[in-house]
């Protein structure tokens, strides 16, 4: 019998070391991307690690805003924030770039190590490729880089037959400690060590005979000792500043959680919103897990741990799309451990059919996996420069170009509070304007009430009567947004403040707005700084030259937001000429014209929804905006047609089924033709 998979494991060196080295090197190509600090949460991170240790508030309460300012905050990740403001001191934020990705480097080389012990070498590789796909989706600097890499290490402990009880227990405390102070998923380290707990006794409880009771207690007989270590582990996550609060807030941060963030919905309700090709990766990677799960059970012993935490972990990335990442880690092991041994079965079967197959295998396995990784390298690359599937941000280490010019511009200016800014720029502004102002709102949702949100956030942007309301109780000077807020209500507030005549644009980059309130600024600055349509066309174009392709969708929803919608059209124009491969600018050429009410404008957005459609069949939304031209256009044939079809690709979507609802309201109305 052929032991095809044990022979090709006699391949190690030069292929082993050069393919693994190639997989590390993608990994750190994909998070090779620029910092852009209008839209992550490290500024807030750094500020804390700044003012921990000057000011206890920052542990306790919603110490950056004054909304809310003494609203309880259970601050889970201030050990990270000092952590990493030392990394910023030492070496800034290109070095602060350069420790992550050495972060993720030793956390996919452990996880790829825990394949690697069962599973020999070859499957772990391959199981690689689609899992660092998924990575892609977490590329920011993030505390839960140390979630991921406490998990591995607490797996490894676990596995490890060579240490003490005691000695392990030793290790895993402090370690505990940690881990509940720099990040909120020290519960999946948790969940963990109860799954393997319940593996053990689930094992011992099949091995007993005799009535129920009797096999339960002699099963916990066994695992005794493991139990209370269990016990000593949960205790040392008492140790934080919130003790038993924070030991269960990761039971308690959705009770209080008034704005609705993309990273926590589920991939099935962000499919219909958004075109994300990882969440496909992830279903396959799902489906293989749990097909991997199932044929071990018939080749092996039944391993519960591999099952239950791989449903568990499984069960959290259905839940939120945050958690992508950490599924592709867990499913490279668990995927690896499980196929190992039908995968021998098979091969050795094929073996014995076509023994000629094992030399062939022998000599072109490793050289084809190489090739095959080398192309994903070549397209990541390519990603960056043109479609931009997988990457968003420019490539390079540090801040994204400009970043904080804007800040030093409000602090030049002698521009002062209260700022009105949106829930995408608070962690930027609570770092950039750090001992001068507080913000209004920023990217918490656990630190503000419900009602802060739901009526006051929310209607502020979306009804100017609101924002009336709202602008005379906290008396708002400045106006602080950063306007690649894709939101219905920040696109909605942003088009109706550049065209308040109490409000004067004063600033822009390729990241936020700043406007000043006429009646609250001083004729000095207004008159040096107010920006009119001359001024905005000039500097748009001028940003536009510098920069990459995601600030230059940006600066064209800006110009539309201004009213310069020939503006945005040049800029699409110049990305076309740029990056002809790109899909986005298609769609967004389309969207441009649709709406227009010029007939002209109208049949020049079908042909790019035409185009576009023929790239992308899966855009959100497209036979949609397709429907409603060819309503504009009179022709309600083709727009019932078009919203059936976008009925059959998303069932879920409202508007389709709105739209033909109306339709055949019409039709028994007599006003529409039947087909």
């Amino acid at each position: 019998m052929f032991k095809i998979l044990e022979k090709i494991q006699k391949l190690k060196n030069p292929w082993q070391i050069i393919i693994f080295v190639s997989l590390l090197f993608l990994v750190v190509i994909i998070f090779s991307q620029k910092i852009e600090l209008s839209a992550v949460d490290l500024g807030r991170h750094l500020e804390n690690g700044r003012l921990v240790f000057e000011n206890k508030d920052v542990l306790f309460k919603n110490f950056y805003s004054y909304t809310e300012p003494e609203g309880r905050f259970i601050n889970h990740h201030w050990l990270y924030g000092v952590i990493i403001y030392g990394v910023y001191l030492i070496g800034g934020f290109k070095l602060l770039s350069v420790f992550n990705i050495l972060l993720v480097l030793l956390t996919f080389s452990l996880f790829f190590l825990l394949g690697k012990k069962k599973a020999g070498f070859l499957i772990p590789a391959v199981i690689s490729i689609p899992v660092i796909f998924l990575l892609s989706e977490r590329v920011e600097i993030r505390p839960e880089i140390f979630s991921y890499l406490f998990l591995a290490v607490t797996w490894l402990l676990l596995e490890n037959k060579q240490l003490s009880r005691k000695r392990r227990l030793f290790i895993l405390i402090p370690f505990f400690i940690l881990w509940a102070n720099i990040h909120i998923y020290f519960f999946i380290g948790l969940a963990l060590i109860f799954f393997k707990l319940f593996s053990n006794f689930l094992s011992e409880f099949l091995l007993q005979t005799g009535r129920f009771i009797v096999r339960v207690k002699e099963s916990f007989k066994k695992i005794r000792i493991k139990f209370f270590d269990f016990l000593i582990i949960i205790s040392a996550c008492l140790l934080t500043p919130n003790h038993v609060w924070g030991l269960l807030y990761p039971l308690n941060i959705f009770k209080n959680y008034g704005y609705q963030v993309a990273e926590n919905k589920s991939i099935f309700f962000l499919d219909d919103l958004i075109l994300n090709y990882n969440f496909n990766i992830f279903k396959l990677l799902l489906l293989l897990l749990i097909v991997s799960l199932i044929a071990n059970l018939f080749f092996s012993k039944k391993n519960w741990l591999n099952l239950s935490f791989g449903f568990f972990v499984a069960a959290l990335a259905l839940f939120a799309s945050r958690n992508l990442a950490l599924f592709g880690l867990v499913a490279l092991v668990l995927i690896s451990r499980s196929l190992i041994t039908p995968t021998k079965f098979i091969f050795d079967k094929i073996g014995i059919l076509y023994p000629q197959a094992l030399g062939l295998m022998q000599k072109y396995i490793f050289p084809l996996l190489f090739c095959f990784i080398f192309f994903i390298v070549i397209f990541f690359i390519g990603d960056y420069n043109n479609r931009q599937q997988f990457v968003k941000n420019s490539f390079g280490w540090g801040l994204s170009d400009g970043s904080l010019d804007s800040f030093q511009f409000f602090k030049d200016t002698g521009l002062s509070g209260p700022i009105f800014n949106n829930y995408d720029s608070g962690s930027a502004l609570i770092f950039g304007l750090a001992k001068q102002e507080k913000v209004f709102v920023d990217n918490r949702p656990e630190a503000y009430s419900n009602n802060f949100f739901t009526e006051i956030y929310l209607p502020m942007q979306n009804n100017p009567v609101k924002w009336k309301e709202y602008l005379d109780k906290y008396q708002f000077e400045t106006v602080y947004f950063s306007y690649a807020d894709s939101t219905p209500w920040g696109k909605s507030f942003l088009n109706n403040i550049l065209n308040d005549a109490d409000w004067s644009l004063i600033y822009f980059d390729r990241y936020f707005v700043i406007l000043a309130r006429k009646d609250k600024i001083s004729a000095e600055i207004l008159g040096k700084y107010e920006i009119n349509t001359w001024n905005f066309r000039s500097h748009l174009r001028e940003l536009s030259k510098i920069s990459d392709l995601k600030a230059r969708f940006s600066l064209a929803d800006l110009a539309q937001a201004y009213g310069q919608p020939d503006l945005a059209e040049e800029i699409y124009r110049q990305i076309l000429i740029d990056k002809p491969q790109n899909n986005q600018v298609l769609f967004n050429f389309a969207y441009l014209y649709a709406n227009s009410s010029d007939r002209s404008a109208l049949l020049k957005s079908i042909v790019y929804f035409d185009r576009a459609l023929k790239e992308e069949k899966r855009m959100p939304g497209a036979f949609d905006g397709l429907a409603l031209v060819y309503w504009q256009l009179n022709d309600y044939q083709k727009a019932e047609y078009y919203w059936q079809k976008q009925q059959r690709v998303n069932k879920h979507d409202t508007s389709a089924a709105y739209y033909l609802n109306q339709v055949e309201i019409l039709k028994k109305q007599g006003k529409l033709p039947r087909n």
